[in-house]
Order: structure tokens, then C-alpha cells, then sequence
């Protein structure tokens, strides 16, 4: 029978938390998870410290697999998620939907975009999470640096650079780092 359990809370995050679930689902129940899902989503818009999430849809050995990242200002306001009743009231719900155990994460800053496999043993080494992370960003400051180069001549230099490394740093997060996981997952988390 499928079980889930909620996380435990992690040390204070200054720059916020992302709580990352992964869940596979019977096939046969996908709509109903999905109609679950939307309705806890729409749920979490009137929770105090929630900033956002993005759900990604994938397969894993032919069952449904869903990523959802719930960001949060501060593991506190996690935690008041967490200890909620609509919170509480959906979780008891969660293994009419699943095929197996949720996989709960917190992470911090872009540590929660890079695509770990639920069962992975060990998260990348850093200096994998390094060179992805340079392969994502690069491009984009190259890009974003020429297409505002119009906008920005005349400007200090320490100015001219604001405007692609905000739109560097938007895209890195969503879509550049999660997609950029999912192809080299193989490299990242290789068999052993």
C-alpha cells in the first residue's frame, strides 16, 4: 500500500526553501490526482510565506511521475504549511493516488532545480552541479548581454550588466537548470 509522511523541518534557510515532492501515480487514478492537485494548489495561495510552484510531469518505468516545487519565504512559513488542516486534510488523501512512497526534499536557493531522481543514493558532486550550472548560465549572459546591448550603451559598466544578468538568472531557474538536469541525468546520478 502506498504510504506518505510528511518532511521534517531543516535549519533556518535565509534565503527561503523549496519543498520538493515526488510522486508516482497509478495510471488509472491520474485525473483524480490531478483535480486533488489543483484544488491543494489553489489552497496555497492564501497561505502566509508561499511564493510559488511549478509542477513537472515526467514517467518513470512507465508510471506517471510528478515533481512539484512549493517555494516558500522561510521553513517557517513551511511549517505552518505543513501543520495546516487543508494541508493536513489533502495528505490524508495522497495514497488513494500513488503507486509507491512520496519522496519529500527541502532545498535551498537553485539546489532544488536540479532534477534528482527519487531514489538517487547521493545527490551530484559539487563540481558536476558547477560545470551544469556554468553550461546553463553562460549562454544565457551571452544572449541577454547582446540582445540588451541597445538598451544599455552609454551606461556604467557596472549598470550595462543588470538587465541580462536578471533575465540570466530568471531563465536559469525556469526552464534552463530543470531541463538541463533531465538530459544529463545519466551524467549526474550514473548507475552503479
Amino acid at each position: 500500500m502506498p504510504t506518505s509522511s510528511s518532511p521534517s523541518p531543516s535549519p533556518a534557510a535565509p534565503e527561503g526553501v523549496t519543498l520538493v515532492i515526488t510522486e508516482l501515480v497509478r495510471p488509472a487514478r491520474v485525473a483524480g490526482y490531478e483535480a486533488w492537485a489543483r484544488e491543494l494548489h489553489g489552497r496555497l495561495g492564501q497561505q502566509p510565506g508561499f511564493l510559488g510552484l511549478h509542477v513537472l510531469r515526467g514517467e518513470s518505468g512507465g508510471t506517471p511521475e510528478y515533481v512539484t516545487l512549493l517555494r516558500f519565504a522561510s521553513p517557517e512559513a513551511l511549517a505552518a504549511w505543513r501543520e495546516s488542516p487543508a494541508y493536513r486534510s489533502a495528505l490524508a488523501r495522497l495514497p488513494e493516488f500513488t503507486a509507491g512512497e512520496v519522496d519529500y526534499r527541502e532545498s535551498v536557493g537553485l539546489e532544488a532545480w536540479f532534477d534528482r531522481p527519487a531514489r538517487a543514493a547521493a545527490a551530484p558532486p559539487f563540481w558536476k552541479n558547477v560545470v551544469l550550472g556554468f553550461v546553463g548560465v553562460y549562454p544565457l549572459i551571452l544572449l541577454f548581454s547582446w540582445l540588451s546591448r541597445p538598451l544599455v550603451q552609454g551606461w556604467p559598466w557596472w549598470a550595462a550588466i543588470l538587465p541580462s544578468a536578471f533575465l540570466a538568472t530568471v531563465f536559469l531557474n525556469w526552464p534552463v537548470l530543470p531541463l538541463l538536469s533531465r538530459l544529463l541525468r545519466g551524467w549526474l546520478y550514473p548507475q552503479r
